[in-house]
């Protein structure tokens, strides 16, 4: 009875369901204590990227060197070149500094041991992407998750073919998904002076799973809706609310996950 008033799901089952598998592998592989105790929300304001500049190349630097911070991974040997002088070239494994099968991240202190390296991990970008620099973030940090999927070795739900998927919902479990949700999709119109397609980020995620995996983070997080969206692209707040609402109605899954944090709470 009322079907008719009842609240769409956001996702088919099979979608959800591989979002919730691949925050729990996440949390089993990427250290869940950086994701509980740690991790924030990163918000694309002033207060998480501060900084003066005055050149692509600046913007760019300093928009790298926030996300890195705020992903944990200041003890990487990641370096940004500038597109004129990068030459892609694959990064050797590491010996990874890890505590029960998990790499180790930590965003608040910079204290963990630094990997050594034959060769840094050289990352580029866009200069287009400059001029949007929520994309730009958004690009680094999946890069940045698609590094840590590769030097883990631990393919995630679903396989090697889902690699750069699932990088896409670590990214927003690193705490940027606002950046995600906001960059998954630009519109493609717009007159010659005013839109340029290659400061849009190329993404994998459609806007419904990024913004369900961001609402599953804020869940498990505790975050309030209203903090959750507040920088999120207007259209997109609807289906933040439609996710949450979907998220809502499954407590096993989530208390599933959170139980992770609980485990070692009780030892």
């Amino acid at each position: 009875m009322f079907t008719l008033f009842a609240s769409k799901p956001l996702l088919n089952d099979d979608e959800s369901q591989w979002i919730f598998s691949t925050f729990h592998w996440a949390l089993i592989h990427f250290d869940k204590d950086e994701f509980f105790q740690r991790s924030r929300l990163i918000q694309p304001t002033d207060q998480f990227f501060k900084g003066q500049v005055d050149s692509h190349q600046a913007l760019a630097q300093t928009v790298f060197e926030c996300c890195v911070k705020y992903a944990g991974l200041q003890h990487w040997p990641l370096q940004l070149q500038h597109p004129e002088q990068y030459t892609n070239q694959t990064a050797e494994l590491m010996a990874l500094d890890s505590i029960e099968g998990a790499l180790k991240r930590n965003s608040q202190n910079n204290n963990l041991t630094k990997l050594v390296s034959p060769q840094p991990i050289v990352l580029t970008y866009n200069r287009h992407q400059t001029g949007k620099p929520e994309d730009l973030a958004a690009t680094f940090t999946s890069h940045f998750a698609q590094h840590l999927i590769v030097q883990s070795q631990q393919l995630p739900p679903g396989g090697a073919n889902l690699l750069v998927e699932s990088s896409e919902v670590l990214a927003v479990f690193m705490g940027f998904g606002v950046m995600m949700c906001n960059s998954a999709y630009t519109y493609r119109g717009g007159c010659g002076s005013c839109y340029n397609a290659q400061a849009n980020r190329s993404a994998s995620l459609t806007e419904d799973k990024v913004v369900f995996a961001f609402a599953l983070f804020c869940k498990l997080k505790n975050i309030p809706h209203k903090q959750a969206m507040k920088h999120l692209k207007k259209y997109l707040r609807s289906l933040y609310k439609q996710a949450a609402k979907q998220i809502d109605k499954e407590p096993e899954k989530v208390q599933y996950l959170l139980d992770l944090n609980l485990q070692k709470q009780l030892i």
